[in-house]
């Protein structure tokens, strides 16, 4: 088991969705498999992980699962890969894939989503972060499609609350919906870092309500347990990200997230 001061090593991506809200544009193509900047983005994420040193990365499959592998298998500059195939991928969320992929993982990882596009400062705030787990955050992105984090800004030992670009906290809930009486600390981008024991709370869970069809997400999940351990973000304000979930995603990374990223 990997401690909070070990190096991570090993990634999973989750990349068994069937993408149907971006079905105009990527056709019949996964969402990891788009093209932005003449790179997909799976590709993208592969090779950043492996700047930061990860050397192993397991791929969540479902939808056309046998296009990962003809697109990824000849590239080099990226981790070793272990494909994984999520078997009901057309009955279930996120939260399933990654509870299929559990027997291939026993070390702390770091956890992503296959249709990001986001800055090189993302992988390496997660990865240091100083506890076992963490779930990165940023700002408003006014994206449209926004999953909220509400939590309790953490105090430092000075007795102030972390405050700036860089804020730090306890998750006590993950929603798109609104939480009457609790703070919004940021939006949830993907990227988490994930021990092997908050890995066996999240799929005891999942496996006590487990019933297809079961659309249930790997960030309800943590919302759902965060009452029962504690789990932090990580809000980094100016991050600059997106996801690409349909459309005006797609245009708003070509045209507001790209340029920043190859300045």
């Amino acid at each position: 088991m990997t401690s909070s001061s070990s190096k991570i090593s090993t990634a999973v991506i989750l990349a068994a969705g069937m993408g149907i809200r971006l079905r105009n544009v990527t056709g019949l193509l996964p969402k990891g498999l788009l093209e932005i900047g003449g790179q997909s983005l799976i590709s993208r994420s592969l090779e950043s992980l492996k700047n930061e040193g990860i050397d192993r990365a397991v791929i969540v499959t479902g939808f056309q699962e046998s296009l990962y592998h003809e697109h990824l298998q000849p590239q080099a500059d990226i981790p070793e890969l272990e494909f994984v195939h999520s078997k009901q991928f057309e009955e279930s969320g996120s939260m399933h894939s990654l509870f299929v992929a559990k027997n291939y993982l026993k070390e702390d990882f770091l956890l992503l989503e296959s249709d990001l596009l986001y800055e090189s400062r993302a992988l390496p705030s997660v990865i240091n972060f100083e506890g076992p787990d963490v779930v990165l955050a940023s700002g408003k992105t006014g994206s449209g499609d926004e999953v909220y984090i509400y939590g309790e800004k953490r105090k430092e030992k000075t007795g102030t609350i972390t405050s700036g670009i860089i804020v730090k906290g306890q998750i006590t809930a993950i929603s798109k919906k609104p939480f009457p009486g609790l703070s919004v600390q940021g939006e949830l981008v993907g990227i988490s870092k994930i021990s092997l024991k908050l890995l066996n709370l999240m799929c005891d869970y999942h496996e006590a309500h487990l019933e297809f069809p079961c659309s249930r997400h790997y960030e309800e999940c943590i919302s759902d347990i965060c009452s029962k351990t504690e789990i932090p973000f990580l809000r980094v304000g100016d991050l600059v990200w997106t996801e690409i979930d349909d459309q005006s995603h797609y245009e708003r990374a070509l045209k507001e997230i790209l340029p920043k990223l190859i300045k």
